[in-house]
């Protein structure tokens, strides 16, 4: 009470929204479904062209880039929320509303989505993550080192969720990862947009390729960036007046 005045709150959603319902096998250091959503369309990818997902872990962004392939709304997987126990909530209105959602999901997609990750663990992680979500027929995973991951022909996006030394991973061996990313990205990636979303700067400068924009996101209270590569044969070396992490743009 104050002054005789009190402030009354509602809580429509129950469980925090950001939990699709279908991450049942989480790994280390899972990232966040709404993260990995939100990561997914600051690419700008939809579902035209290729995705492609190493290092994919439990496959969270694998199966959120699905679900906005799919035009699938995130919440259909729950069955339960905190507006649903509230006087006035219309079960009849409710699942007409459910029912439209739904109708306006794509069945299939044409694009080629392929996860890949080292560990016989957190692919079956992922692939138990994507049946449940119902994806599972739509994603090509894979075992198999980042390296070696299979790019599809026609382009597309290729995005990376590394270690960045704050959970996991030590500073050396992390800095031939992130070089072995910039070669992966120079021998495989032309005709694709590469990303990589990371906490540590430092490392992101191993990768020896210039980034085209740096969109700043927080990962918990990890502040991170996810870096957009221009993918060209070869390598392409930036200048002296050419800097490899430019400074921050809107994107």
């Amino acid at each position: 009470w104050n002054e005789g005045r009190c402030r009354i709150f509602l809580d429509t959603s129950g469980e925090v929204l950001s939990r699709r319902g279908y991450r049942k096998s989480p790994v280390e250091a899972p990232m966040q479904e709404a993260l990995a959503a939100a990561v997914v369309m600051a690419t700008g990818w939809s579902g035209e062209g290729n995705f492609v997902n190493p290092m994919c872990g439990s496959g969270t962004i694998a199966i959120e880039a699905t679900l906005i392939a799919l035009n699938r709304a995130p919440g259909l997987l729950r069955n339960d929320f905190g507006f649903m126990h509230l006087k006035g909530f219309q079960e009849t209105l409710w699942q007409a509303l459910r029912k439209k959602t739904k109708s306006l999901s794509k069945r299939t997609i044409e694009a080629k989505i392929v996860a890949t990750d080292v560990s016989e663990e957190a692919l079956q992680a992922a692939q138990q993550n994507a049946e449940t979500a119902g994806v599972r027929h739509l994603i090509d995973f894979r075992r198999c080192d980042f390296r070696d991951t299979p790019v599809p022909e026609g382009g597309g996006v290729i995005l990376l969720n590394p270690p960045y030394g704050k959970r996991i991973g030590e500073r050396r061996e992390l800095e031939a990862t992130y070089r072995a990313i910039g070669d992966f990205f120079k021998k495989r990636g032309q005709g694709y947009r590469g990303y990589i979303f990371t906490g540590n700067l430092d490392l992101a400068k191993k990768v020896g390729l210039r980034t085209k924009r740096r969109i700043p996101f927080f990962n918990g209270d990890i502040e991170c960036r996810l870096l957009e590569y221009e993918l060209y044969e070869g390598s392409r070396k930036p200048t002296m007046d050419e800097p490899l992490c430019p400074e921050e743009r809107s994107p």
